[in-house]
Protein backbone atom coordinates (compact mmCIF):
# COMPACT_ATOMS: atom_id res chain seq x y z
CA UNK A 1 0.00 0.00 0.00
CA UNK A 2 3.11 2.55 0.95
CA UNK A 3 4.85 2.33 -2.36
CA UNK A 4 1.23 2.80 -4.22
CA UNK A 5 0.91 5.93 -2.24
CA UNK A 6 4.38 6.98 -3.11
CA UNK A 7 3.76 6.25 -6.84
CA UNK A 8 0.87 8.59 -6.39
CA UNK A 9 2.40 11.38 -4.79
CA UNK A 10 5.54 11.15 -7.15
CA UNK A 11 3.46 11.21 -10.42
CA UNK A 12 1.27 14.21 -8.74
CA UNK A 13 4.70 16.27 -9.42
CA UNK A 14 5.26 14.74 -12.93
CA UNK A 15 6.00 17.67 -15.81
CA UNK A 16 4.06 17.96 -18.88
CA UNK A 17 6.74 16.98 -21.30
CA UNK A 18 7.85 14.18 -22.82
CA UNK A 19 9.98 12.75 -20.27
CA UNK A 20 7.38 12.00 -17.44
CA UNK A 21 7.73 8.45 -16.47
CA UNK A 22 9.52 6.81 -13.74
CA UNK A 23 11.51 9.47 -12.69
CA UNK A 24 11.80 8.54 -9.12
CA UNK A 25 12.08 5.18 -7.05
CA UNK A 26 10.01 3.20 -4.86
CA UNK A 27 9.60 4.20 -1.63
CA UNK A 28 11.71 0.90 -0.39
CA UNK A 29 14.29 2.62 -1.60
CA UNK A 30 14.65 6.15 0.83
CA UNK A 31 12.95 4.50 3.59
CA UNK A 32 15.55 4.85 6.95
CA UNK A 33 17.59 6.88 4.79
CA UNK A 34 16.90 10.11 6.46
CA UNK A 35 16.50 11.82 3.16
CA UNK A 36 15.74 15.79 4.38
CA UNK A 37 15.64 17.28 0.01
CA UNK A 38 16.09 16.19 -3.33
CA UNK A 39 17.51 18.57 -5.76
CA UNK A 40 16.26 17.87 -9.09
CA UNK A 41 18.05 19.70 -12.14
CA UNK A 42 17.33 20.05 -15.45
CA UNK A 43 19.14 19.53 -18.51
CA UNK A 44 21.94 20.10 -16.66
CA UNK A 45 23.52 19.54 -13.16
CA UNK A 46 23.18 23.39 -12.98
CA UNK A 47 19.61 24.05 -13.78
CA UNK A 48 18.10 23.53 -10.72
CA UNK A 49 14.10 22.34 -11.48
CA UNK A 50 12.83 21.34 -8.11
CA UNK A 51 13.21 20.65 -4.82
CA UNK A 52 11.48 18.14 -2.78
CA UNK A 53 11.37 18.07 1.54
CA UNK A 54 10.88 14.99 3.22
CA UNK A 55 10.09 14.53 7.06
CA UNK A 56 11.98 12.40 9.08
CA UNK A 57 9.77 9.31 8.46
CA UNK A 58 10.67 9.83 4.63
CA UNK A 59 6.98 11.49 4.31
CA UNK A 60 7.44 14.03 1.26
CA UNK A 61 5.81 17.03 3.31
CA UNK A 62 7.33 20.42 0.18
CA UNK A 63 8.05 20.47 -2.80
CA UNK A 64 9.27 23.66 -4.76
CA UNK A 65 9.04 23.63 -8.88
CA UNK A 66 11.43 26.65 -10.37
CA UNK A 67 11.51 28.57 -13.71
CA UNK A 68 13.00 26.47 -16.67
CA UNK A 69 16.75 27.69 -17.59
CA UNK A 70 17.53 28.61 -20.80
CA UNK A 71 20.77 30.12 -20.40
CA UNK A 72 23.14 31.74 -17.96
CA UNK A 73 20.75 34.91 -17.32
CA UNK A 74 17.94 32.28 -17.09
CA UNK A 75 19.76 30.94 -14.60
CA UNK A 76 20.51 33.13 -11.99
CA UNK A 77 16.98 34.58 -12.02
CA UNK A 78 15.25 31.78 -11.45
CA UNK A 79 11.96 32.56 -10.17
CA UNK A 80 9.50 30.15 -7.91
CA UNK A 81 6.61 28.75 -10.40
CA UNK A 82 4.53 26.18 -7.76
CA UNK A 83 5.03 25.29 -4.04
CA UNK A 84 2.92 21.91 -3.23
CA UNK A 85 2.35 21.28 0.56
CA UNK A 86 1.35 17.49 1.61
CA UNK A 87 -0.82 16.28 4.31
CA UNK A 88 -1.49 13.28 6.08
CA UNK A 89 -3.49 11.50 8.33
CA UNK A 90 -3.08 9.55 11.84
CA UNK A 91 -2.05 6.92 9.76
CA UNK A 92 0.49 8.70 8.09
CA UNK A 93 -1.71 8.30 4.73
CA UNK A 94 -1.81 11.42 1.98
CA UNK A 95 -5.07 13.31 2.01
CA UNK A 96 -4.31 16.32 0.15
CA UNK A 97 -1.64 18.31 -1.86
CA UNK A 98 -1.88 21.66 -1.82
CA UNK A 99 -0.64 23.66 -4.92
CA UNK A 100 -0.05 27.04 -4.96
CA UNK A 101 1.02 28.30 -8.40
CA UNK A 102 2.52 31.81 -9.12
CA UNK A 103 1.58 33.04 -12.73
CA UNK A 104 3.87 35.63 -14.55
CA UNK A 105 0.62 38.26 -14.40
CA UNK A 106 1.56 38.06 -10.41
CA UNK A 107 -1.45 36.59 -9.99
CA UNK A 108 -1.79 33.37 -7.67
CA UNK A 109 -4.23 30.22 -8.07
CA UNK A 110 -4.43 27.43 -5.57
CA UNK A 111 -5.45 23.79 -7.08
CA UNK A 112 -5.87 20.73 -4.21
CA UNK A 113 -6.05 17.29 -4.70
CA UNK A 114 -7.78 15.26 -2.32
CA UNK A 115 -6.97 11.38 -1.80
CA UNK A 116 -9.71 8.61 -0.37
CA UNK A 117 -8.92 4.91 0.45
CA UNK A 118 -11.01 1.66 0.63
CA UNK A 119 -12.22 -0.91 2.98
CA UNK A 120 -8.67 -2.39 2.89
CA UNK A 121 -6.87 0.89 3.33
CA UNK A 122 -5.91 1.25 -0.31
CA UNK A 123 -5.88 4.22 -2.55
CA UNK A 124 -9.13 4.37 -4.06
CA UNK A 125 -9.33 7.75 -5.77
CA UNK A 126 -8.19 11.57 -5.83
CA UNK A 127 -9.88 14.24 -6.97
CA UNK A 128 -8.20 17.41 -8.76
CA UNK A 129 -9.58 20.67 -8.20
CA UNK A 130 -8.38 23.52 -9.86
CA UNK A 131 -9.20 26.99 -7.82
CA UNK A 132 -12.27 27.99 -6.63
CA UNK A 133 -14.44 25.57 -8.76
CA UNK A 134 -17.02 23.05 -6.90
CA UNK A 135 -16.34 19.86 -9.71
CA UNK A 136 -13.02 17.97 -9.79
CA UNK A 137 -11.55 19.23 -12.61
CA UNK A 138 -10.28 14.88 -12.93
CA UNK A 139 -10.36 12.43 -11.07
CA UNK A 140 -8.14 9.32 -10.80
CA UNK A 141 -9.45 5.94 -10.12
CA UNK A 142 -6.98 3.09 -9.07
CA UNK A 143 -6.96 -0.86 -9.53
CA UNK A 144 -5.65 -3.51 -8.41
CA UNK A 145 -4.05 -7.07 -9.29
CA UNK A 146 -2.51 -5.86 -11.68
CA UNK A 147 -1.95 -1.72 -10.26
CA UNK A 148 -3.73 0.52 -12.52
CA UNK A 149 -4.55 3.94 -12.71
CA UNK A 150 -7.18 6.11 -14.79
CA UNK A 151 -7.66 10.01 -15.12
CA UNK A 152 -11.01 11.21 -16.49
CA UNK A 153 -11.43 14.78 -16.95
CA UNK A 154 -15.78 15.54 -18.14
CA UNK A 155 -17.76 18.16 -18.97
CA UNK A 156 -21.11 17.78 -18.11
CA UNK A 157 -21.53 14.12 -19.72
CA UNK A 158 -19.35 14.21 -22.23
CA UNK A 159 -15.74 12.55 -21.39
CA UNK A 160 -13.10 14.78 -23.24
CA UNK A 161 -9.67 13.44 -21.61
CA UNK A 162 -9.04 9.58 -20.94
CA UNK A 163 -6.04 8.24 -20.14
CA UNK A 164 -4.41 5.16 -18.22
CA UNK A 165 -1.80 3.96 -17.07
CA UNK A 166 -0.06 0.26 -16.52
CA UNK A 167 2.79 -0.81 -14.24
CA UNK A 168 5.47 -2.85 -13.49
CA UNK A 169 6.48 -4.02 -10.35
CA UNK A 170 3.13 -1.74 -8.96
CA UNK A 171 5.39 1.67 -9.47
CA UNK A 172 7.17 1.96 -13.01
CA UNK A 173 4.54 3.14 -15.25
CA UNK A 174 5.15 0.53 -19.12
CA UNK A 175 1.73 1.78 -20.83
CA UNK A 176 0.45 5.18 -21.05
CA UNK A 177 -2.48 5.37 -23.14
CA UNK A 178 -6.01 6.98 -24.06
CA UNK A 179 -7.79 9.85 -25.74
CA UNK A 180 -8.34 13.69 -25.04
CA UNK A 181 -11.02 16.06 -27.67
CA UNK A 182 -9.94 19.41 -28.83
CA UNK A 183 -11.43 21.93 -30.10
CA UNK A 184 -10.84 22.17 -33.98
CA UNK A 185 -8.70 25.34 -35.06
CA UNK A 186 -10.57 27.46 -37.67
CA UNK A 187 -10.06 30.58 -39.80
CA UNK A 188 -12.17 33.75 -40.31
CA UNK A 189 -12.44 36.95 -42.56
CA UNK A 190 -13.14 40.21 -40.54
CA UNK A 191 -14.08 43.33 -42.77
CA UNK A 192 -13.79 46.51 -41.23
CA UNK A 193 -13.95 50.20 -43.37
CA UNK A 194 -12.85 48.11 -46.30
CA UNK A 195 -9.65 45.97 -44.69
CA UNK A 196 -10.02 42.63 -44.80
CA UNK A 197 -8.43 40.29 -41.88
CA UNK A 198 -7.64 36.76 -41.41
CA UNK A 199 -8.02 35.38 -38.08
CA UNK A 200 -7.98 31.98 -36.09
CA UNK A 201 -10.08 31.08 -33.46
CA UNK A 202 -10.79 27.45 -31.63
CA UNK A 203 -14.27 26.26 -32.47
CA UNK A 204 -15.47 24.85 -29.16
CA UNK A 205 -18.65 23.51 -30.85
CA UNK A 206 -16.48 21.09 -33.07
CA UNK A 207 -14.30 18.64 -31.40
CA UNK A 208 -11.55 16.64 -32.63
CA UNK A 209 -10.27 12.87 -30.84
CA UNK A 210 -7.01 12.26 -30.48
CA UNK A 211 -5.52 8.78 -29.85
CA UNK A 212 -2.61 8.26 -27.50
CA UNK A 213 -0.31 5.61 -26.48
CA UNK A 214 3.10 5.61 -24.81
CA UNK A 215 4.57 1.50 -24.91
CA UNK A 216 7.36 1.71 -22.13
CA UNK A 217 9.72 -1.27 -22.02
CA UNK A 218 11.74 -1.01 -18.75
CA UNK A 219 14.41 -3.54 -17.86
CA UNK A 220 16.17 -3.83 -14.23
CA UNK A 221 19.25 -5.25 -13.07
CA UNK A 222 19.82 -8.35 -10.53
CA UNK A 223 19.62 -5.74 -7.61
CA UNK A 224 15.61 -5.03 -8.86
CA UNK A 225 16.50 -1.31 -9.81
CA UNK A 226 15.77 0.01 -13.16
CA UNK A 227 18.62 0.82 -15.64
CA UNK A 228 17.00 1.86 -18.88
CA UNK A 229 13.39 2.10 -20.38
CA UNK A 230 12.81 1.68 -24.34
CA UNK A 231 9.89 4.09 -25.48
CA UNK A 232 7.54 4.31 -28.36
CA UNK A 233 5.20 7.01 -27.93
CA UNK A 234 1.83 7.69 -30.95
CA UNK A 235 0.68 10.52 -29.73
CA UNK A 236 -2.12 12.88 -32.11
CA UNK A 237 -3.31 9.70 -33.53
CA UNK A 238 -0.07 8.92 -35.91
CA UNK A 239 2.89 10.61 -34.52
CA UNK A 240 5.53 8.70 -33.71
CA UNK A 241 8.45 9.42 -31.18
CA UNK A 242 10.96 7.28 -30.17
CA UNK A 243 13.74 7.09 -27.60
CA UNK A 244 15.84 5.48 -24.53
CA UNK A 245 16.23 6.31 -20.93
CA UNK A 246 19.06 5.16 -18.86
CA UNK A 247 19.37 5.54 -15.22
CA UNK A 248 22.84 5.67 -12.86
CA UNK A 249 23.10 5.22 -9.44
CA UNK A 250 25.33 6.36 -6.57
CA UNK A 251 27.19 3.66 -4.41
CA UNK A 252 24.26 4.06 -1.80
CA UNK A 253 21.82 2.72 -4.44
CA UNK A 254 20.09 6.44 -5.19
CA UNK A 255 19.08 7.49 -8.25
CA UNK A 256 21.90 9.85 -9.62
CA UNK A 257 21.00 10.79 -13.26
CA UNK A 258 18.54 9.92 -15.84
CA UNK A 259 19.92 10.32 -19.46
CA UNK A 260 17.93 10.73 -23.05
CA UNK A 261 15.75 12.85 -24.19
CA UNK A 262 15.86 15.46 -21.58
CA UNK A 263 18.52 14.73 -19.36
CA UNK A 264 17.82 14.86 -14.83
CA UNK A 265 20.24 14.98 -12.03
CA UNK A 266 19.66 14.34 -8.58
CA UNK A 267 21.45 15.50 -5.45
CA UNK A 268 20.44 14.65 -2.01
CA UNK A 269 20.32 16.66 1.68
CA UNK A 270 20.13 13.97 4.82
CA UNK A 271 18.68 14.85 8.29
CA UNK A 272 21.73 15.25 10.89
Amino acid sequence: MIRLIVCFLLLLSLPVYGQVENRWQPDSVYINRNIKKIFVYLNSPKDLSEVVECDKDGNKVRVVKYSASYNRKTRRSKTVEQISHYLYDSLKRPTQVIDTIFHFSNSVSVNNTYLSYNSSGLLASSKYYKGSFQKPYSVTNYYYSPFKSTTVRTNDSLTFYQKSKEYDRDFYVKRFYGFYLEQKLKSGLAIHEGDTTRFQFSDYSDLQRFEDDKIIENKFDAAGRLISSDIRSVFMNDRVNEYKLVYSYDTNGLLKSIRGYIPKFYKYEFHE
